[in-house]
């Protein structure tokens, strides 16, 4: 009897074992994939950065975004006492990856409705994970996170 509850001890220790390894494998592959998600939107220069806090504050029931496509900057963004708006088909967009597996994304409108907005520079994680940071030429500086995702048509 020993012998039987010993045994069955130890093979319920082996299952156990094996199906933390295949959980640990499967959140592997879940990062692996979502990173390749996020390379090939930023590489694609067609998605969207979506805010869900300012100054660590959770954002209420307004949506603000910042839409990049290959030809349109559209954004819509929180200010003092009015939202920021910006909406340009002239503008600089450059990144670069950062060395952990994310990008740092530079965008500078030209042209067109872009507020008082000079630069809006995006950094983003692997995962999808985002800060934004907006300066401006006459108000202070203005930081949000969020998290980048595809343009919903």
């Amino acid at each position: 009897m020993k012998t039987l509850s010993r045994l069955l001890l130890a093979f319920s220790l082996v299952f156990c074992a094996l199906n933390m390894a295949k959980a640990q494998s499967s959140l592997q592959d879940d990062k692996a994939q979502k990173a390749s998600e996020v390379k090939k939107l930023v590489n694609s220069k067609d998605y969207v950065f979506e805010a869900t806090a300012a100054k660590g504050q959770k954002l209420g029931y307004h949506k603000y975004d910042v839409a990049i496509a290959k030809d349109t900057l559209v954004a819509n963004l929180p200010g003092m006492s009015a939202p920021m708006k910006v909406a340009s088909t002239d503008y600089t967009y450059s990144k670069m990856e950062n060395g952990k597996g994310g990008y740092n994304i530079t965008i500078k409108p030209k042209a067109g409705l872009t507020s008082d907005v000079k630069q809006i520079k995006i950094d983003v994680t692997p995962q999808g994970h985002a800060s934004l940071r907006v300066t401006t030429s006459a108000r202070g500086p203005l930081a949000l996170d969020g998290y980048i995702k595809q343009e919903d048509y």
